[in-house]
């Protein structure tokens, strides 16, 4: 993921400049560099921010590291982009918030499915809406995530020079959670965090959640000023293609957006009104 969601993005971004990469894995991490014309490689974090003058840090980790990681990132007082979510644990993540508060760093989460140009128009049309109430009031939202091919061809490219995978130091767990529900909980998180997420961005308010069905198909929520919303999560498979949308419904009309695959290149989502 960082290579192919992340770093080959950063690259092709005119007034970015990459200057250096920490990586591990010292072969994977010289052929990293070699491929986008990166100067500098360093084995761990640290190194790369005792040696380095920079403007910006981009940690691409699994969510469960974060803990682990971010406390010398935060110390560095630089910008912090990093995965969703915050963290993996209620715990862990208001302890990075405790640490940011002494800090000049602020972290960016990775929710891009807010700043996809449809989903973009769509938040601007939605919000007009909800103003000029030419369609009525705001009455339902819901989005639909049936699993399907969420690369898309986006791994074209990963480089992978046969060095052994690390065991790497996680989070503790959420510690009111058992290890069958951690592990359930996980994979929701990893799969339908980007959901929950979206869900707050076209309310635009807070919402609760009302119902959640012990299927793991049907999660139902209230927003602050009463407005119902589901998510659907994987009610079908498809083999073939992405069908993720989410569909915000007023009185006498409708706003549906629908998303591309997460790793796909130069595709952006399309919006009908």
């Amino acid at each position: 993921m960082g290579q192919c969601a992340h770093l080959r993005n950063y690259v092709n971004i005119g007034d970015c400049e990459v200057t250096a990469i920490a990586e591990l894995r010292e072969n994977t991490g010289v052929a990293v560099a070699r491929r986008y014309g990166i100067e500098k490689v360093y084995k761990s974090h640290e190194e790369m921010l005792a040696s380095e003058q920079l403007d910006a840090i981009v940690a691409s980790q699994f969510f469960g590291r974060h803990g682990v990681i971010l406390n010398s990132l935060i110390d560095s007082n630089l910008p912090i982009f990093i995965e969703k979510p915050l963290a993996a644990s209620i715990d862990v993540a208001q302890e990075i918030v405790n640490k940011l508060s002494s800090s000049k760093s602020k972290i960016m989460v990775g929710y891009h499915k807010r700043s996809d140009p449809a989903t973009e128009w769509a938040k601007a049309e939605i919000d007009r809406l909800k103003i000029s109430g030419e369609l009525g009031p705001m009455k339902y939202i819901r989005i639909l995530m049936p699993a399907g091919d969420w690369i898309a061809g986006g791994f074209a490219g990963f480089i992978d020079v046969g060095e052994e995978k690390l065991s790497l130091e996680r989070d503790p767990p959420q510690v009111d959670m058992d290890d069958e529900t951690g592990g359930k909980y996980l994979k929701f998180v990893n799969y339908y965090i980007h959901q929950v997420n979206l869900m707050r961005f076209l309310l635009g308010e807070r919402y609760s959640v009302t119902h959640a069905d012990p299927s793991g198909v049907l999660f139902v929520g209230q927003s602050s000023s009463g407005v119902p919303c589901t998510i659907e999560m994987t009610p079908y498979r498809t083999t073939i293609g992405w069908q993720e949308s989410a569909m915000v419904c007023f009185e006498k009309g409708y706003v549906k957006l629908e998303l591309p695959a997460p790793l796909a290149s130069n595709v952006a989502g399309t919006v009908e009104v």
